[in-house]
C-alpha cells in the first residue's frame, strides 16, 4: 500500500445503511429499481444484486477488497506469523523490522504463496511490514517488564534453533 495514499475512485461510495433501505423498499414492492437507486444515491445493478439475493434466501459472500492491492497471507497464516514472532521475542529480546520483512518472505516462499516481494533482497516490503504492524499492534506496544533482561536458557536456546533449521 502506499504511503499517503488517496482514493480516486468515486466506487462504493454508498454506505450499508442506505443500502438496506433500498434494499428493503424494493423487495417490498414500495419502489422499483431505478427510483430506489436515485432516491438513496447508489448503483442501481448494485441494488439488483443485493435484492435478488434477499428475495431468495442467499448468504452474503464476504465483502471484496477495493483497489489493486491484496494481502498476501490469510488471517490464520498472519496469527501463525504473529505468534512466531512472539515466541523469536521470548527466546531473543526482540525483533526487528527487517527480520519481519526476512520472516514473512520465507513463510510465503515455504507455503507457496503468490506474493509481490522482492525475490532479490528475499524481503517483503516496507509499505507491507508497516501495514503488518497496524495490523497486529500487540507486536508494536511493550511494557516495562518485557525489556527487563532474564537469564537465557541456553538448552531452550539450541532446542529452539535446533527446530527453525
Amino acid at each position: 500500500m502506499v504511503r499517503k495514499y488517496e482514493r480516486m475512485s468515486g466506487r462504493q461510495s454508498w454506505n450499508e445503511e442506505e443500502m438496506a433501505k433500498a434494499v428493503a423498499a424494493v423487495v417490498s414492492g414500495k419502489m422499483g429499481y431505478k427510483l430506489a437507486a436515485r432516491t438513496f444515491h447508489i448503483p442501481r445493478s448494485t441494488l439488483q444484486r443485493r435484492a435478488s439475493k434477499v428475495r431468495y434466501q442467499q448468504p452474503d459472500e464476504p465483502k471484496p477488497l477495493m483497489g489493486h492491492y491484496r494481502r498476501v497471507f490469510t488471517e490464520n497464516q498472519e496469527k501463525d506469523l504473529v505468534g512466531y514472532i512472539k515466541s523469536m521475542e521470548k527466546y531473543f529480546m526482540g525483533v526487528s523490522r527487517r527480520d519481519i520483512r526476512e520472516l514473512a518472505f520465507q513463510y510465503a516462499e515455504d507455503n507457496n504463496l503468490n506474493h509481490p516481494f522482492d525475490v532479490n533482497t528475499r524481503m517483503a516490503g516496507e509499505d507491507w511490514v508497516r501495514n503488518f504492524l497496524k495490523r497486529n499492534p500487540e507486536l508494536l506496544h511493550k511494557s516495562e517488564k518485557d525489556y527487563e533482561l532474564e537469564p537465557v536458557n541456553f538448552d531452550q536456546f539450541y532446542h529452539f534453533m535446533c527446530q527453525s533449521s
